[in-house]
C-alpha cells in the first residue's frame, strides 16, 4: 500500500476523500492533491512516483 484514501463522513453536503502516502511503513499526514497527468507526485524521503491514475485507483479501492 502506497496511497490510502480516507472518506469524509457523508454527513456534509460537500463530501469527499483526501489522499495521503505510506512512506516506509508510515502514513505521511500531509494531504496530497491528485497531480496532473504529465507531473507526477515524488516522494522526497522514498523516491516512489504516483501518478494520476494511482490515485484513482485508491478512490476505488480505498488504499492501494
Amino acid at each position: 500500500m502506497v496511497l490510502v484514501y480516507e472518506n469524509d463522513p457523508l454527513e456534509t453536503e460537500d463530501a469527499g476523500g483526501h489522499f495521503y502516502h505510506v512512506c516506509q511503513g508510515r502514513i505521511d499526514q500531509t494531504e496530497l492533491s491528485v497531480p496532473p497527468p504529465d507531473k507526477p507526485y515524488e516522494c522526497p524521503r522514498c523516491g516512489i512516483e504516483l501518478e494520476t491514475e494511482d490515485f484513482w485507483h485508491a478512490q476505488l479501492k480505498g488504499s492501494v
